[in-house]
């Protein structure tokens, strides 16, 4: 048990400090966060006219409506502009629950890979490295790679966010690899 949680304390440290660079010092995501001088006049509209949170793709159609009525919203939209749009109605700067939400993810996730290698056979530094990786890849891929495909979400949103999980769990996969393969 000890080992597992040791590895998990110091893989998610790693991980969450590789996140905290990225999106702060490093600014990978600058991209993806982009600042328009519209953003007042855009807020009052979308504050006067969304009547409660959520997000919403524009354009689309009301709930239930007919699958002929989808296809011909598909020819009549294609080629034009599109928005999808995450609101809220207030903004909490709450950064200490933020990141201690983030990190205690960042523990979870580290934690359910050292499950998994301390089940394999062979506990080498390979093993343990590459599980860590197969982790990042998963998760890009899953999460964020599927969002690309249906939302055309552009790569450069998914360009930061795949360094993130390949940088982030190979050097927690660097630590996992090396605490694993330790003679204990």
């Amino acid at each position: 048990m000890k080992k597992i949680f040791l590895g998990s304390l110091v893989g998610a440290i790693l991980l969450f400090g590789w996140q905290s660079l990225s999106w702060t010092v490093l600014g990978i995501h600058e991209k993806a966060m982009s600042y328009t001088p519209a953003q007042d006049s855009l807020l009052n509209t979308l504050s006067n006219t969304l009547k409660q949170e959520g997000q919403y793709i524009l354009p689309t159609l009301p709930p239930n409506s007919s699958g002929e009525d989808y296809e011909k919203l598909s020819k009549s939209i294609e080629g034009k502009p599109w928005a999808m749009v995450t609101y809220h109605e207030t903004h909490h700067n709450d950064m200490l629950m933020n990141m201690i939400r983030g990190f205690l993810t960042c523990f979870v996730c580290v934690w359910l890979c050292c499950v998994i290698i301390g089940r394999q056979q062979s506990k080498g530094f390979y093993n343990g490295f590459s599980t860590a990786l197969i982790f990042g890849l998963v998760s890009f891929l899953f999460v964020w790679y599927i969002g690309h495909i249906w939302m055309g979400i552009g790569w450069y949103v998914l360009k930061g966010e795949m360094i993130d999980a390949l940088v982030g769990w190979g050097l927690s996969g660097i630590w996992l690899g090396w605490w694993y393969s330790r003679r204990s």
